[in-house]
């Protein structure tokens, strides 16, 4: 059974989805205000206040929106 947790185009808001996101290297767009803000990238960790790209960038949690997308 190979079914991702984490669909294309859904919100990633709970620490359980960042887990997912991170565990099925999941693309992820970052969104501020409707605009996307950072290029495509995989999460590398997260806490409570931010969010770790595999691209080196931290983005503040609560700021921003996290979705998914097709790959």
């Amino acid at each position: 059974m190979n079914e991702r947790r984490i669909q294309s185009e859904q919100q990633i808001i709970t620490d359980k989805d960042f887990e997912y996101a991170i565990k099925e290297e999941t693309f992820v767009k970052v969104m501020q205000s409707g605009m996307q803000i950072r290029p495509v990238s995989t999460i590398a960790g997260y806490s409570q206040a931010a969010i770790r790209m595999k691209d080196g960038s931290i983005v503040h949690r609560n700021a921003n929106s996290f979705f998914a997308i097709a790959e």
